[in-house]
């Protein structure tokens, strides 16, 4: 069964999101506001040993609010308010290799948002 472009990308991500609702949702006793942060990366060792890339995960949650940072995903919890937010303004994903043909050329495709914080993060940004 041949796999479509995305298709792993969009169960990541539903799955990244369930897992911060879980962490939100374990920590109810909490009434300090905080900030989930998500970090992924290749778990070089054991892809080798299974000879098939393997990551790793990690949530953890933090009272001062983090800084924006390449690779993390970040969501704001106040268990007291029933606050619950993803804040794309400190979340900056790890660039998603694509096939050249599935970008665009016009400028109005252009993210602001995703230029302008990468910007900020020293990024290269094309």
């Amino acid at each position: 069964m041949a796999q479509e472009i995305g298709e792993s990308r969009e169960k990541w991500g539903w799955d990244v999101m369930q897992m911060a609702e879980d962490f939100a949702n374990n920590t109810k006793s909490e009434v300090r506001p905080f900030y989930i942060v998500y970090a992924c990366k290749e778990d070089k060792g054991m892809s080798k040993k299974m000879g098939r890339s393997t990551f790793k995960q990690a949530m953890k949650a933090y009272y001062d609010k983090p800084p924006a940072i390449l690779g993390i995903l970040v969501w704001y919890v106040n268990h007291p308010k029933g606050e619950f937010r993803f804040l794309p303004e400190l979340s900056s994903p790890m660039d998603v290799p694509l096939d050249e043909r599935l970008l665009s050329e016009k400028a109005s495709d252009a993210s602001d948002r995703v230029a302008s914080q990468g910007a900020k993060l020293n990024v290269l940004v094309s």
